[in-house]
C-alpha cells in the first residue's frame, strides 16, 4: 500500500514489498519524507535553519552575539599593549625600563635584556640630570627635560611595538603546538632508547657497575635511568607485569619456569620455557634484560 507524498507522489511503505516510485529514494524503517527541498542529514546530524551556511567539520557555531575567541584575545592584547605603553607616561619616564623587562623575563633574549639595560641606564640619566637641574644649573634643567619628554614618550611608542611583536609569535607558536609536541615526543622516545642502549651496554661490559646503578631493577631506590629496562631475572612477578605488560598467568609462567631454570639467558629462553608465544616477546623484546 502507498501513502501519497508531499510532492503529489506516492512512497512506498516499509513492509508493503512494493518499489518506490520512480525518481525516488526508498524511505529505512521509521525514516519521515523529507520537505520539498530540504537536504538530508547524516546520522545524529541537526536540522539547519532556513538559509543557514554549513560548518567546517569540527567547528562549532558561534551564538548570536556572543564574539569570537580571537576578537576577545585581540581586544585583551590591545588593551594589555596600551597599559605596558603607558607606563613610562605617568611615571614621568621613571618606570620606563620596567615594560622591557617583563618583555626580557618572558622571552629570556640577549636584545631584550640588552634593551632593558639600555632603558635602565636611561632612567638613571635621567635621575642624575634632575638632580643637577636641582641645584640652578640652566643646563642641566634643559638636559633633564628633554631626557624625561625622551623617556616618556620613545619608551612609550616602543614598548607599544614591542608588545605587539610579541603577540604574533605566540600566536604562531600556538598554531604549532601539534607539530612541537610531536617533536618532543620523538625527542623523549629516542632519548629512552638510546638510555637503554647505554645501559645495555654498561650491563654486558661491567656487571658490577650494573648492579650498582641497579640497572633493570625499577622495584629498587635508584638515580640512574635505564630508559625503563626490566631484569627478567631478578624482579618480582607485579614488575613483570607493569613494567612489561605481561598478564597475571603469563607472569605466573615465567616465575615458574625462572624457579625451575634459576635464571633466563635471553627472550627466547623465556618464551621456550615459559611457553609464552615469540611474537609476544618480540614486542618487549628491547625492554628486557638479563643478569
Amino acid at each position: 500500500m502507498t501513502q501519497p507524498s508531499p510532492q503529489g507522489g506516492r512512497h512506498a511503505q516499509p513492509g508493503s514489498g512494493q518499489p518506490p516510485a520512480e525518481g525516488m529514494q526508498p524511505l529505512t524503517p521509521g525514516a519521515q519524507p523529507l520537505a520539498p527541498g530540504a537536504q538530508p542529514s547524516g546520522p545524529g546530524a541537526q536540522p539547519s535553519a532556513p538559509g543557514a551556511q554549513p560548518f567546517a567539520p569540527g567547528t562549532q557555531p558561534v551564538p548570536a552575539g556572543a564574539q569570537s575567541p580571537a576578537l576577545n584575545t585581540r581586544g585583551t592584547s590591545r588593551l594589555g599593549r596600551l597599559a605596558w605603553a603607558s607606563v613610562p607616561v605617568w611615571s614621568l619616564g621613571f618606570l620606563a625600563f620596567a615594560p622591557f623587562l617583563r618583555l626580557a623575563v618572558a622571552r629570556r633574549g640577549k636584545k631584550d635584556w640588552a634593551i632593558f639595560v639600555g632603558y635602565l641606564v636611561a632612567v638613571v640619566l635621567e635621575i642624575v640630570a634632575i638632580s643637577v637641574a636641582g641645584r640652578g644649573n640652566g643646563a642641566g634643567s634643559t638636559a633633564a627635560g628633554g631626557i624625561v619628554i625622551l623617556l616618556m614618550g620613545g619608551a612609550a611608542v616602543h614598548s607599544y611595538v614591542a608588545f605587539g611583536s610579541d603577540q604574533a609569535p605566540a600566536a604562531v607558536s600556538g598554531a604549532a603546538r601539534p607539530e612541537q609536541l610531536n617533536r618532543e615526543a620523538l625527542a623523549i622516545a629516542r632519548g629512552r632508547m638510546e638510555r637503554r642502549r647505554e645501559a645495555r651496554e654498561i650491563a654486558s661490559k661491567n656487571p658490577i657497575l650494573s648492579r650498582e646503578l641497579r640497572i633493570g631493577r625499577p622495584d629498587l631506590a635508584r638515580e640512574y635511568d635505564d630508559g625503563g629496562l626490566v631484569d627478567v631475572n631478578q624482579v618480582p612477578g607485579e614488575i613483570l607485569q607493569s613494567q612489561l605488560g605481561l598478564s597475571p598467568d603469563e607472569v605466573t609462567a615465567v616465575l615458574a619456569a625462572r624457579a625451575k631454570l634459576g635464571s633466563f639467558t635471553s627472550a627466547d629462553e623465556v618464551s621456550t620455557y615459559a611457553q609464552l608465544p615469540p611474537d609476544r616477546l618480540d614486542a618487549i623484546r628491547d625492554w628486557m634484560i638479563f643478569s
